[in-house]
Parts: C-alpha cells; structure tokens; sequence
C-alpha cells in the first residue's frame, strides 16, 4: 500500500466529517440511477461506531478520503448472518459497511487501498477473522470492484424486495 495513505481508526473529530462524506456520496449515487442507499446517517449514530471502535477513516496528506464501519458480527447483532448462513462458530465474522471514497476521488484505485488497510487492521484485531460484506445485488460496478479487491461472492439473498449480494474474505488474506 502507499505509505503516504493511512487507515485509521476514527475518532469524534472525524464524525462530522463521516455524516458529510455519507451525504454526499448518497447523492452521487442517486443522481447516478442507483438503488443502493447507505445514507444519510446520522450524527449520534456515526458518533456511537466511533465510541466502539468500529469506524475507520482512509487519509493522504491532502487530508480526509474516505470512511468506512466494520465490527465483529454476531447473529444478534446481524440478524442477516443467520439467512446468509454465515453462523460457523470458526467464521469469526466482522461486518463492513458504509464504504464510502469522495466522490471525486473516485475510480482511481484508491478503493484497494482503503480495503487492503483496513482488511490489515481488522487481522491485527482478530488473526481469523472474515469480513462479511453485502451491497445491493444490481450494482454490478460494485460488485466487479469486491470481486477484484479479492472477495468471493458467497450467494445472493432477498432483502424485503430487494435481492443483495453477499461478499466474504479472509482478513489475513494478502
């Protein structure tokens, strides 16, 4: 990874900045004819993933570039698990979701980056764990960019009437 690009763990400085990010990048991808819908969020619930730990933040020199929300997962806390059949006690599940770039910092590969260190900080944080990720089963441009970032489609499954594509990797995987 360039070294000049970071993740790191958010902090509640960060928050006003992730709830921009968000919205923003709700309205690109509205503008753009998509289904998927990751905001807005809001502010007390971007602050409470950042008190867990469980908000990441991808950064140059420039400044902010991206955010994203992982955490371990467990069937009470992501009932999806249990239909997704993704419940073996040896997963050792982690959850990513929210992944956002700035917009105009999209399509660059910077994606990559902002998986590779964040799929780092999560083995750090768990050696056997596996990140679990669904996006909106239509968004076939997202699903080829987990695809190439190395996730393997696990099954599509039917969200209220929608269907989503559910993604798995090893975060000890290089």
């Amino acid at each position: 990874m360039d070294t000049s690009l970071q993740v790191r763990l958010a902090s509640d400085r960060d928050v006003a900045y992730i709830v921009s990010l968000i919205d923003r990048v709700q309205k690109q991808l509205t503008a753009s004819g998509s289904l998927q819908i990751i905001g807005p969020l809001p502010h007390a619930l971007v602050a409470e993933f950042v008190a867990m730990e469980a908000a990441f933040v991808f950064e140059s020199p420039a400044g902010l570039l991206g955010s994203v929300f992982v955490q371990p997962a467990t069937p009470e806390s992501c009932p999806n698990l249990i239909s997704w059949q993704l419940t073996a006690c040896d997963l050792h599940p982690w959850f990513l979701q929210t992944l956002a770039l700035e917009p105009e910092q999209q399509g660059r590969g910077l994606g990559f980056h902002f998986l590779s260190g964040v799929r780092a900080l999560v083995a750090q944080r768990d050696p056997q764990a596996n990140i679990i990720l669904d996006c909106w089963a239509g968004n076939t441009k997202l699903r080829t960019f987990y695809t190439r970032a190395g996730f393997t489609l696990h099954g599509e499954f039917i969200e209220k009437d929608h269907w989503l594509a559910v993604f798995v990797q090893s975060a000890a995987s290089r």
